[in-house]
């Protein structure tokens, strides 16, 4: 039986298509799978990845952060899959799913509500819901998300939970890691503060920065994004520069090191555009204590207050280096945070629990 992906892009570093590239890699293993997504250029392409046929449609436009690729539904319709999942929110794959009136099961992962472009939310709305009615599955990361969610709340008939994982394999210690992580020791003195994310509005790293003024430890922000100067500025205004330091893109490896060396992490987002928060998962499986906000999602459904981390106010730097400086302070607390943070990363947070949950699904679908 032929499963057909659609996405925005695939094998590039968001969550998003992380979590299409781990259900394809789990997928594959059963099913006929193909991916379709847009391309960055006119053309269209196909290529074969890992065993997976990826078809990269050619893009005339690109408006508003929404693909412009008019013979997407074409492709879409001549893919002729058994069964097809969609990814959204996306505008191109959701209106390519209503023209092309493909025959077939259909279910889709809910990423996040719209937050922000709310000027759109009237011509998209309809769309969406169109295509919410006509699916049988819609499947999110937690159900604290659905439940807040102003759109799933109407769909919960249809919802199915499934958190998202990661791969124990993929930050496992090697010996690399393992001696980059004592140059960080030796390059960040004292205690360390980290971030690990895209450098967008969303993610709060603004209030960060401003926390980070009350904190005596160094803070380290791993992520690219459009933020980055208007982040470095304020870091600069602040007067924060021997101790806020922004790094860029950094490897798996690198993160591994980052993680053991960190002794918080941080997820300061401000809003539901937040809605798993995958690099607390990164961080927990390593064992680091998490302080995260308390947005609605399922943020705090990974990250348990008193548990494996700490929850606090989104958009309020002085309880968040409040909490900061709790774990920074207390031994005992940081011990306790750091156990627990890897016993709930092991039981619920798992690829293989990721996995069993994906293929029972798809079983029960095209039983």
């Amino acid at each position: 039986m032929k499963v057909l992906q659609v996405a925005h892009y695939y094998g590039s570093p968001g969550g998003i298509e992380r979590v299409v590239s781990q259900f394809c890699a789990c997928l594959k293993q059963e099913y006929e799978v193909e991916v379709l997504v847009a391309n960055e250029g006119a053309k269209t392409e196909e290529t074969i990845e890992d065993g997976v046929r990826v078809t990269r449609v050619g893009r005339v436009a690109h408006i508003n952060r929404m693909s412009i690729c008019p013979t997407f539904p074409s492709w879409l319709k001549k893919k002729n899959p058994d069964l097809v999942h969609l990814h959204l929110i996306n505008p191109l794959a959701e209106l390519s799913y209503l023209v092309s009136n493909l025959r077939c099961k259909a279910i889709a992962t809910y990423h996040m509500d719209i937050t922000r472009q709310l000027w759109m939310k009237p011509i998209h709305q309809p769309m969406l819901d169109r295509v919410l009615n006509k699916l049988d599955r819609i499947t999110v990361s937690s159900q604290r998300f659905a439940e807040n969610s102003p759109v799933l709340s109407r769909y919960m008939d249809k919802i199915h939970i499934l958190p998202f994982g990661i791969s124990e394999e993929r930050f496992k210690a090697t010996p690399f890691n393992r001696s980059l992580t004592e140059e960080f020791k030796k390059q960040y003195a004292g205690k360390l503060v980290l971030f690990v994310g895209r450098l967008t509005h969303y993610k709060g790293l603004s209030v960060l920065v401003e926390a980070m003024k009350k904190v005596d430890a160094t803070c380290v922000i791993i992520g690219t994004g459009y933020l980055r100067e208007t982040i470095k500025e304020q870091i600069k205004e602040e007067g924060l520069e021997d101790r806020v330091h922004l790094i860029g893109h950094a490897s798996d490896e690198e993160l591994v090191a980052y993680y053991d060396r960190a002794d918080v992490f941080v997820l300061p987002s401000i809003n539901r555009t937040e809605s798993f928060g995958i690099t607390q998962l990164e961080a927990m499986s390593r064992g680091t204590p998490v302080v995260c906000t308390e947005v609605g999602t399922g943020t705090t459904t990974i990250n348990r207050h008193e548990e494996t981390g700490l929850v606090v106010p989104p958009q309020d730097p002085e309880m968040l280096s409040q909490a900061i400086n709790r774990i920074l302070s207390d031994e005992a607390l940081a011990h306790k945070l750091s156990k627990g943070a890897v016993e709930r990363y092991k039981t619920y947070y798992s690829e293989a629990v990721m996995w069993q949950n994906l293929r029972s699904l798809y079983s029960e679908l095209l039983a």
